[in-house]
């Protein structure tokens, strides 16, 4: 059995330069849309849905997922749309996804964007804790609902900044909610960091210019991505003030004028 092709919205003219946004976990290509819509007059946007997510669920709860069947998928989408080369952007796990498929199949991306997310966890015992951690997610998540999972995942100190916006939170936990609790845990332990293949070695290798954004109230990832940048050679720093993890949400304006300016550069 082979994945379907990747159910996906489009924002721009065909004929410009393509860039593939892809979005995390519990989300869907539609999170991209204020996005796409700034960069719209220079850029095609293409906005998937990553397999388990949104549209994307045309195929058995037991198929097995990892990196390299989503980064294969990512490919045939690529030649499906008839393109040679795309800008490619990902956040979170979009963006671990991003990285695999920069490093398997540099020729296909002209440029790469990376939104706070993670090359993989280099210690066996860490990516063993973080793979039982994610297990008892999954867990979680078919023993209590997928309400109640997402009203503790934004319990997180990761999205400890959005707490100050409670509107939107409150429009992002509705959205999530709607996921498929089947769905939500298979992705999370298919694809948790505990088993994604790390990437630091390889990282030094890329040969495309490379963005690396996270928001400054987001110290994890803001040592993630300096440390990332030292091993590019084409790498450019940004960290965005009164953001944390989730940027492209939390400043999307700001967001979308580094993205440009990146890309037009």
């Amino acid at each position: 059995m082979t994945l379907p092709i990747w159910p996906y919205q489009t924002v721009g003219d065909s004929y410009r330069p393509a860039i593939v946004f892809l979005h995390g976990f519990m989300g869907a290509g539609s999170d991209w849309l204020f996005i796409a819509k700034q960069l719209a007059d220079r850029f095609y946007c293409i906005l998937p849905d990553l397999p388990g997510h949104g549209w994307n669920t045309d195929f058995s709860l037991t198929y097995p997922l990892d990196f390299a069947v989503i980064a294969d998928g990512l490919r045939q989408l690529i030649s499906r749309l008839g393109l040679k080369q795309v800008h490619l952007a990902g956040y979170s796990l979009g963006g671990r996804i991003a990285l695999y498929t920069a490093v398997h199949f540099p020729q296909l991306i002209t440029t790469l964007t990376i939104e706070s997310a993670s090359p993989g966890l280099e210690d066996e015992e860490t990516r063993r804790s973080r793979a039982e951690l994610d297990d008892q997610r999954a867990e979680q998540i078919m023993a209590e609902g997928i309400d109640a999972f997402v009203e503790q995942w934004y319990q997180l100190n990761l999205f400890q900044s959005l707490q100050a916006q409670p509107e939107r939170l409150n429009a992002i936990k509705a959205e999530r909610k709607k996921n498929d609790p089947r769905w939500a845990a298979k992705i999370i332990q298919d694809l948790s960091p505990g088993r994604q293949p790390p990437l630091w070695d390889r990282l030094d290798g890329l040969p495309m210019p490379t963005l690396l954004l996270a928001g400054v109230l987001d110290q994890t990832y803001t040592t993630m991505m300096a440390q990332i940048g030292q091993k590019i050679s084409q790498a450019v720093v940004e960290i965005i003030p009164d953001a944390g993890h989730n940027v492209h949400l939390e400043q999307p304006d700001t967001f979308s004028q580094i993205v440009k300016a990146f890309l037009q550069n």
